[in-house]
């Protein structure tokens, strides 16, 4: 399973870096177009704000897998290993809980966007709006397999 997620991570780091130097060239674009070419890319400000929804929802699934967000280590590594263990499977109790509650809020409110749509583009909002729930369904399943190994420590995979 870890070869898996291992595979899935790195699919997502990289769709996250095309995004961001997609993001980065359509915006280059659109300063030299209306400084040099005196035209706007009107659409560059739509794109933009759809991209980076994906690329930040993807990047901090990502981060999830690798551990990348701030965590209070220090602290749970000072309790003995049994308690340790208790308090980490409760905290990802509660992160699960609150993933779960952003699947579900996140699809609803995508859902409410239907009817509103970019501007230039003129595609529903949905679309960037539909990051939220799918962040939270990659990071739920990157942190269950964390819960699996807390659970079961020495795992064949882990070998």
């Amino acid at each position: 399973m870890r070869k898996s997620l291992d595979i899935l991570s790195k699919i997502l780091q990289s769709i996250a870096g095309i995004l961001f130097l997609f993001i980065f060239i359509i915006n280059i674009a659109g300063i030299f177009c209306r400084t040099f070419l005196n035209v706007s890319l009107l659409w560059v400000a739509d794109v933009t704000y759809l991209s980076t929804a994906w690329m930040l929802a993807i990047g901090m699934a990502v981060a999830f897998y690798k551990k990348g967000h701030i965590a209070i280590e220090f602290v749970i590594d000072k309790f003995p290993k049994k308690i340790k263990k208790i308090v980490q499977i409760f905290l990802i109790t509660i992160t699960v809980a609150f993933l779960i509650s952003l699947i579900v809020s996140g699809w609803e409110t995508a859902l409410m966007k239907r009817q509103i749509y970019f501007v230039v583009l003129n595609i529903p909002m949905a679309y960037a709006f539909m990051a939220l729930p799918i962040f939270a369904l990659f990071s739920t399943l990157f942190i269950f397999y964390r819960l699996i190994n807390i659970v079961v420590p020495h795992s064949k995979e882990e070998k």
